[in-house]
C-alpha cells in the first residue's frame, strides 16, 4: 500500500475494523502475532524510497547537526507523537563528522518531521525488525536511504 508519494499522504493503512471506523478503504493490512490476540492495521514492508543525494551530499549541507549512525529503540502513540534512541550518533560541524555523541534521544510527531524531510540519498538499505502494539509483536521488513531532517527536537539520558 503506497501511503505517501511525492510528499503527499495517498493512503492509510487499513483493516477491516479500521475502515468501518474511519471510512478509509479496506488495504489488507489486518495483522496479528497469532490467534490470541485480535487483529488490528499494522505495517509490513515499509520504507522510504532513495533521493538523488550521496552521503556526503547530505553531510555537505549541514553546519551544525547530528548524524545518527544506528538508531534504539522507542515508541509512537496513536497520534504520531513518538520518541526513539539513538545507539550511535556523531555531531556534525562544517559538513564534517567532528565527534561521537551519546544517549541522544529523538522526539517528535511523525507528520511535522516528514514534512521537515530536504534531502534523501540514494542508498536504500533495507533490515528485518518487530513492531509491538496490542496485537502482539510482528516481524516487519523497514528501510530507508540516510536523510536529512532540518531539524528535529533532541534530547538526552
Amino acid at each position: 500500500t503506497l501511503l505517501i508519494e511525492k510528499g503527499v499522504l495517498k493512503n492509510f493503512l487499513a483493516d477491516r475494523a479500521g475502515s468501518l471506523r474511519t471510512g478509509h478503504p479496506r488495504t489488507g493490512s489486518g495483522r496479528r502475532q497469532n490467534y490470541t490476540f485480535a487483529a488490528a492495521s499494522r505495517m509490513r514492508n515499509t520504507y522510504i524510497a532513495p533521493g538523488d543525494y550521496t552521503l556526503e551530499d547530505l553531510f555537505a549541507s549541514v553546519d551544525k547537526g547530528i548524524y545518527c549512525k544506528k538508531m534504539g529503540g522507542g515508541s509512537v502513540g496513536a497520534t504520531g507523537q513518538f520518541n526513539f534512541g539513538v545507539d550511535e550518533a556523531y555531531l556534525i560541524e562544517n559538513g564534517k563528522i567532528t565527534k561521537p555523541l551519546k544517549g541522544a534521544i529523538l522526539i517528535g510527531e511523525a507528520t511535522e518531521i516528514m514534512n521537515k524531510i530536504s534531502m534523501c540519498s540514494q542508498d536504500l538499505s533495507l533490515a528485518p525488525g518487530f513492531c509491538g502494539s496490542v496485537s502482539g509483536s510482528i516481524y516487519t521488513t523497514v528501510g530507508q536511504p540516510h536523510i536529512k531532517v532540518d531539524s528535529i527536537t533532541v534530547g538526552g539520558r
